[in-house]
């Protein structure tokens, strides 16, 4: 192969100009320039371009030459030529104050004053903004703007690794050398450090072309600029908040290229006390705001922004707080965000974890009057952000929303439903409220709350209440307005040793886990009488009711107390008990996982009747009653796991029956949790129900979730109190058959 092009590919101030001209010198015809090929920054900056009303000869060169030079490259590449791509990485911040300059008559000449110092305070601040603040719908200026000051954390994966196939990061940067060369097929790339320039650019270029020196022009310097007064001021102004840099030099595309010293000293040269103010702008605002907080969940957090991506709608922001992770988890979060610009995101990350120290932030962060949680080692289901939003809309008075959720394995397997009896239910009053609290429905995983819960009552103190923020929404939510249960799941939520309620004992049984457990309810207690105390002071409560709910509350405050003082005497001996017992560190009970029930394997072509074994395999399931002689009763929800391991499979036929109470009764049914199908069923009539089955490469290890729901199920015995059957039945299942 001889070569025939040469291409410097870069994001734009890393010395483009420079190996431009000194390549041109060498190899005339041959070299071409870009500042990106590909649709990701071409789109936006043709909308922007159109909305400004350019003229073709005021356009980026970079733009109007791209089609040209993708042309030429799609020839090289199918003549088998060989193309040589010279690309650089440089300091993100340094390199958008750079950026920003060399644009400034462009993109900012409404940041122009009539000092160098007030046009320098107004670009930091302009900067700032498009670093921490996403693009507000139908704004393509504003769009262009942010790609071209985020380009370093974007630009690698659509310029070089989506093209020619290049793994980065699976490749350790030489930071001794300052430069890497790669080869892949008909393509060489040399990827040089702008601040290890111009040795690392000779040098790589030397080792490209033996035989050859090579020694780097120094053009189009912005210090020599009749702006380097402006540049300068504006590298002395400008800083961004912490959180904010520390999830910059986080990305991947930025750590592989510079040493934890060099990051922590640029972190150091840009942070500032207080965050930058942006400038006048509209405040973009949301439907609702999904938070994520993320504790070394690096396994996991990849899979819960996939399944918020496959339903994610541009209405809603995305806050991610990692609070403290060891493990890896925020790069892996931003390797998932880098190939999602669309997504309005926020990212801090706290240098150790606080837990409900980090509520303060979310609130400040989101631009939105609903908070979705979505924890990072669960899984959004299908339909879930859309359910939300939808149900706050339909009920004004909705402050907490929370649903069913299904139990998965460590490695994503269902297991069993949280609830599989409780029906839809709205809780609007306080007072009776503690009669329910052990109920199915305060899973903190599957919470959506009004931004009120959190702003109407002042920070909450982690020495005082560390633990169980779900056990405080609930009631913050009925003092407030109302909290809504929804029975069907929404939420894969992940069993594994790791989760805050085995970590904290929640669920142990010995007297140490006991005492720690009671302790942590007391605390709650205790907060709700200040949640309590804090809104009658602030006359936002019904005088009769806030006396008659203080009354209840403090009834289950002093109760709690009782409880824990005896499970603290026990542990520490009292007159009672003279002598300590001893705390069983190793209690089994705080790790034990549920199990996975036995999950039957079908066949195309072949029936599966209840009568013929499929009933004890269904029996073992979460919502399945014991199987009779030729059905199987489901309660109000009911899940099985089944393998279909064929991938000519077009559906999953299940034969069922409804109540003997109802004419017809209306049950609903889903696969992997796509939108429910209803079905009507008469006592006495068997129908069969064909659900399509996805495709292959949608299920895990051909492994498929059938979730059926009863929304009408009753007890016999509550109907005739002849039949002494207390089940909750909701349908009777005959068989299942895969075609």
């Amino acid at each position: 192969m001889s070569q025939t092009m040469i291409l410097v590919l870069t994001y734009a101030k890393v010395c483009t100009t420079s190996i431009t001209e000194l390549l041109a010198a060498r190899f005339p015809g041959e070299v071409f320039n870009s500042h990106g090929l590909e649709s990701w920054l071409h789109e936006p900056l043709a909308d922007a371009l159109a909305l400004r009303a350019t003229a073709q000869q005021d356009m980026p060169l970079f733009h109007t030459e791209a089609p040209g030079i993708a042309r030429r490259l799609a020839e090289a590449m199918a003549a088998d030529e060989t193309v040589t791509i010279v690309s650089g990485v440089r300091d993100p911040i340094a390199r958008s104050i750079s950026v920003a300059m060399q644009n400034l008559e462009a993109d900012f000449a409404d940041c122009l004053g009539a000092t160098a110092e007030a046009t320098a305070e107004a670009l930091a601040a302009r900067i700032g903004d498009l670093w921490l603040r996403d693009t507000p719908d139908g704004d393509p200026n504003r769009l262009y703007l942010e790609r071209m000051i985020r380009a370093p954390l974007i630009w690698f994966r659509e310029e070089i690794e989506k093209p020619f196939g290049f793994d980065l990061r699976a490749h350790a940067f030489d930071r001794e050398r300052g430069y890497s060369i790669l080869t892949k097929g008909n393509v060489r790339l040399l990827l040089f450090r702008h601040e290890s320039a111009p040795t690392a650019i000779q040098n790589g270029l030397a080792e490209l072309f033996p035989g050859m020196e090579f020694h780097l022009p120094h053009s189009n310097d912005g210090t020599t600029k009749p702006t380097s007064e402006i540049y300068r001021a504006l590298k002395r102004r400008f800083r961004l908040p912490r959180p904010a840099l520390e999830a910059i030099y986080a990305h991947p595309d930025v750590s592989s290229y510079y040493g934890a010293d060099e990051i922590a000293g640029a972190i150091e040269r840009w942070a500032g006390d207080t965050p930058v103010q942006p400038p006048a702008a509209p405040h973009q605002s949301f439907a609702a705001t999904v938070f994520i907080p993320l504790r070394n969940h690096a396994v996991w957090i990849g899979q819960q922004l996939d399944s918020l991506f496959s339903q994610w709608r541009s209405d809603i922001e995305l806050v991610l707080i990692d609070d403290g992770s060891d493990d890896g988890s925020l790069s892996v979060a931003l390797e998932r965000l880098a190939g999602r610009p669309d997504v309005a995101a926020t990212v801090m990350r706290n240098g150790e974890a606080i837990g409900h120290g980090m509520l303060p932030s979310l609130v400040a962060f989101s631009r939105a009057p609903l908070l979705i949680q979505a924890d990072s080692d669960d899984i959004t289901l299908p339909g879930r952000l859309d359910t939300i939003i939808g149900h706050f809309a339909a009920h004004p008075g909705c402050r907490l929303f929370t649903s069913n959720a299904v139990l998965l394995s460590e490695n994503g397997i269902p297991i069993s439903l949280s609830g599989a009896e409780m029906p839809d239910t709205v809780f609007d009053d306080p007072v009776t409220l503690v009669d329910r609290q052990m109920e199915p429905c305060w899973l903190g995983a599957s919470s959506a709350y009004h931004r009120s819960v959190i702003e109407a009552f002042p920070p909450l103190d982690p020495e005082l209440c560390p633990y169980g923020l779900d056990l405080l929404t609930g009631f913050r939510a009925t003092l407030l307005g109302s909290h809504h249960y929804r029975s069907r799941p929404l939420v894969g939520w992940r069993q594994h040793a790791g989760n805050s309620h085995r970590v904290s004992g929640w669920q142990g049984s010995d007297l140490a886990c006991q005492e720690h457990s009671a302790a942590l309810k007391l605390m709650v207690c205790a907060q709700r009488l200040r949640d309590l105390v804090w809104l009658r002071a602030q006359g936002m409560l019904d005088p009769v009711l806030a006396a008659a709910t203080e009354a209840r509350w403090n009834a289950d405050f002093l109760a709690q107390t009782d409880h824990w003082m005896r499970s603290r005497n026990r542990l520490t001996g009292t007159h009672a008990a003279s002598a300590p017992r001893e705390a069983g560190v190793n209690d089994a009970s705080r790790r034990h996982i549920p199990a996975i029930p036995p999950i039957a394997t079908l066949l195309r072509g072949r029936e599966y009747p209840v009568a013929l074994g499929l009933g004890s395999i269904l029996s073992g399931w979460s919502g399945f009653h014991c199987h009779e002689e030729h059905w199987i009763w489901t309660s109000r929800q009911a899940v099985v796991v089944l393998r279909v391991p064929e991938t000519a499979c077009q559906s999953l036929l299940v034969t069922l029956a409804g109540l003997p109470y109802y004419g017809r009764q209306s049950v609903f049914l889903s696969l992997n949790f796509a939108a429910p199908v209803e079905v009507k069923l008469a006592f006495g009539q068997t129908v069969s129900v064909a659900l399509p089955i996805p495709r292959r490469e949608d299920r895990q290890d051909g492994l498929l979730t059938l979730w059926i729901d009863a929304p009408d199920a009753v007890r016999p015995v509550t109907i005739d109190p002849r039949n002494s059957d207390a089940r909750l039945l909701g349908a009777a299942v005959f068989g299942l058959q895969v075609a």
